[in-house]
Formats: C-alpha cells, sequence, structure tokens
C-alpha cells in the first residue's frame, strides 16, 4: 500500500535545521501532488517575563515569521508547488505543532528538522521533535544535517 500525504506541514523558524525540512518538504509536496503547509510558531513562554505588557516585541516577531514565510513561499512556488498555506500563531510549539496546527489543517504529514540539542539541554527544555513524535496523530519525519557529526 503506497501512501499519498495530502496536507503536509513543515514547521520553520529560521533555522538551517527548518530549512532542511523546508527543501525535503518541498520534495514531498511535488511527489504528492499535495499543499504544504508552512508554519512558525512564535514562543511566547520565552516571552512572557521580557514583554509582558510589550506588544512590540510581539509584532516584530510575527513581521519576522512573515517576512521568512513570504520568502519560503516564494521558493515553493518557483519549484513548482503550486499549493502552499502559511500559518503564524503564538504559544508553545510542541503543542501547536504536534495538536492544534495539524487538526486545523487536516495535516497528514508533519516535518520537522533535528534540533542540535545536546543531552543536557535535552534534559532541561526537551526536543520539539520528541515530543510531536510521542504526541502527533500523524506520520513524522524530522530532517537531519547529514554532514553533522554528534
Amino acid at each position: 500500500m503506497i501512501q499519498k500525504y495530502e496536507h503536509i506541514l513543515v514547521a520553520v523558524d529560521g533555522s538551517f535545521e527548518s530549512e532542511l525540512a523546508f527543501n525535503k518538504g518541498v520534495n514531498v509536496a511535488l511527489r504528492n501532488q499535495a499543499e504544504l503547509i508552512l508554519a512558525h510558531v512564535i514562543d511566547t513562554r520565552a516571552l512572557q517575563s521580557v514583554a509582558t505588557f510589550d506588544t512590540y516585541i510581539y509584532d516584530k516577531l510575527e513581521q519576522e515569521a512573515k517576512e521568512v514565510l513570504v520568502d519560503l513561499e516564494k521558493q515553493a512556488r518557483e519549484r513548482g508547488v503550486t499549493n502552499v498555506k502559511q500559518v503564524i500563531e503564538f504559544g508553545n510549539p510542541k503543542n501547536l505543532l504536534a495538536h492544534d496546527i495539524p487538526e486545523q489543517e487536516k495535516v497528514d504529514l508533519i516535518m520537522v528538522g533535528a534540533t542540535g540539542l545536546n543531552t543536557f539541554e535535552r534534559l532541561l527544555v526537551g526536543s520539539s521533535s520528541e515530543y510531536i513524535m510521542r504526541h502527533a496523530k500523524v506520520d513524522l519525519l524530522v530532517v537531519r544535517d547529514t554532514n553533522k557529526t554528534l
């Protein structure tokens, strides 16, 4: 049985690893003639102590996210993906990427870049890809940098 994906969610945050996930996501979307959903989640947990009453920081982060997504959508369309959607959300990236966005967008594949967290950092903050793997109800593809040594 061959799995055909129809709605592919790629989590992008401007990192090199998310760029790898984006590139692979474009290829998978082309092979499956699927919708490519580019999602950027602004982690409000990290901002609460700094910007409780300052909306400027939120607006600035949202504008930067929009610029990244516009550029990625343009790249995807230039490579032949015809159905591209942008999603920007504020909140907990783990929950939003594992539950909320996939349900809202009827996602059947989530693609994320592997983070470069070391063992100690994973103990403190946890890996988003690991959380998504444990909690998402759809397939997950974690894209790794094959040139990176662990």
